[in-house]
């Protein structure tokens, strides 16, 4: 998405969003901050902070902490949440085009890169690789493609009951959205908007690539609901996730 639907979403985001800071999401991010040794000594930073829904728990842990998103009205909406946060600052900034030396502890993005060029995207991870401290850490949570086609086989198997397999592949296949996905490129098209989504080993390519180490891969669960996303319900099936990832500089 460019910034003006992500300006757009600002008015609306709960409802447009699929977010992992939902209630009921399972999300190991909030752990990992927890578990953070001296952390009131340290400094964090979330890039694509969107409404800094992460904005108390960052500024109970840390001494200080910088948020930033590339949407002006996301800005806007972000410092109008936080306001009585005084060790907060939030700013206007794209994550493609920041350029910190060695100044955070801790970096955390959660479902902000996701632009369609690769390019932009390894940019983003060494712009943040770039903005930590020696022995810094990352904390990412990203789109899972794997979860997307586990959906996929879901759906699927579910059309199978009772059905001719022709017909219960053409009728899982226009449910799961098959035409709008690039499955070679981790690809979602919707009208002229684009949005990545990431596999696994793809991950662990581009975060080596971009300097860092140490790359621990884990789930954000979402459960099954329509209060949580569209996606059809298999509430007696293993929970859809995204990719939850942190790294050392």
């Amino acid at each position: 998405m460019d910034d003006k639907q992500w300006n757009s979403l600002a008015e609306n985001y709960h409802e447009e969003i699929v977010s992992p800071f939902f209630r009921d999401v399972e999300n190991p991010l909030f752990a990992e901050i927890r578990r953070i040794k001296n952390s009131k000594d340290k400094k964090a930073a979330e890039f694509g902070c969107g409404l800094l829904y992460l904005g108390n728990l960052l500024s109970g842990s840390f001494r200080a902490v910088h948020a930033s998103d590339f949407s002006e009205n996301m800005v806007r909406k972000a410092r109008q949440r936080n306001k009585q946060l005084k060790n907060i600052t939030i700013k206007k900034e794209d994550l493609r085009n920041i350029s910190y030396k060695g100044e955070f502890d801790v970096a955390i993005s959660c479902n902000s890169i996701i632009m369609p060029s690769f390019r932009d995207n390894l940019k983003a991870f060494c712009n943040i690789n770039n903005a930590l401290k020696k022995n810094g850490v990352c904390f990412l949570i990203l789109p899972s493609m794997e979860s997307v086609l586990y959906h996929g086989m879901l759906l699927l198997h579910s059309e199978l009951i009772g059905k001719e397999t022709k017909k219960a592949r053409k009728k899982a296949k226009r449910k799961f959205e098959n035409s709008c996905y690039d499955f070679f490129l981790g690809h979602y098209h919707d009208g002229d908007q684009t949005q990545k989504f990431y596999y696994l080993h793809e991950i662990e390519y581009m975060l080596k690539k971009a300097g860092f180490r140490k790359i621990e891969v884990k789930k954000v669960k979402y459960p099954w609901g329509k209060d949580i996303s569209d996606y059809e319900d298999f509430p007696k099936e293993k929970k859809m996730w995204d990719w939850f990832v942190s790294a050392r500089k």
